[in-house]
């Protein structure tokens, strides 16, 4: 009896774990030359450079910010350091973010352990939020299924990124409750997105 229970315990463990922890693969976009990472991690090794912060007045249109951190915050903290992508950390309304710049063939001798490189430095995977996984200037590279598109209504007004994330989080799970990934639409200021099932 106390095995029975102690397998089920751990068959109930394992499925949570599959299905709030999953990571999914994807493709991320460039701006400016550099790869972005939001709400998703590199595949590749890489190498931290350091981290930089927003101005304390910062641009408030997603396309702005990407521009302002890229162009203007790496330059100022780090200047003449070569870099080619940044990750922005999660849960800080795109406010702070690593800049990495990733390893290549001619530096894997370097390293402690044999590392496959990946030539391709776009590939990432996702940080899921509460088993849903956000593609934000990432495109799902895995097998999945579109289950609709969502746009958040235009009385929805806030310009704060994690009051939207949360806003298209929410009307995405009322209206496909079986979802656990949202593609962005690039472009779209994070108000339309397309619904998907991996």
């Amino acid at each position: 009896m106390i095995k029975a229970t102690f397998t089920t315990t751990a068959l109930i463990v394992c499925t949570l774990f599959i299905s709030y922890g999953q990571k999914a693969p994807g493709e991320v976009n460039t701006f400016y030359e550099k790869a972005v990472f939001i709400e998703a991690n590199p595949s590749t090794p890489y190498r931290h450079i350091g981290s930089i912060e927003c101005a304390i007045v910062a641009p408030d249109k997603f396309d702005l910010m990407m521009k302002h951190m890229i162009t203007k915050r790496v330059p100022d903290e780090y200047p003449e350091v070569e870099f080619d992508a940044i990750i922005f950390r999660p849960n800080t309304g795109f406010r702070k973010a690593d800049v990495v710049k990733f390893y290549t063939p001619e530096d894997a001798p370097k390293l402690d352990k044999e590392v496959l490189i990946n030539p391709d430095f776009l590939k990432s995977e996702t940080i899921a939020r509460n088993g849903i996984n956000l593609f934000i200037e990432n495109a799902p590279t895995c097998e999945h299924t579109v289950l609709g598109k969502i746009e958040l209504p235009q009385n929805f007004t806030s310009i704060e990124y994690q009051k939207i994330l949360s806003e298209m989080i929410k009307t995405c799970k009322n209206y496909y409750p079986n979802m656990n990934g949202i593609v962005f639409v690039p472009g779209s200021g994070l108000t339309k997105a397309t619904v998907i099932k991996i």
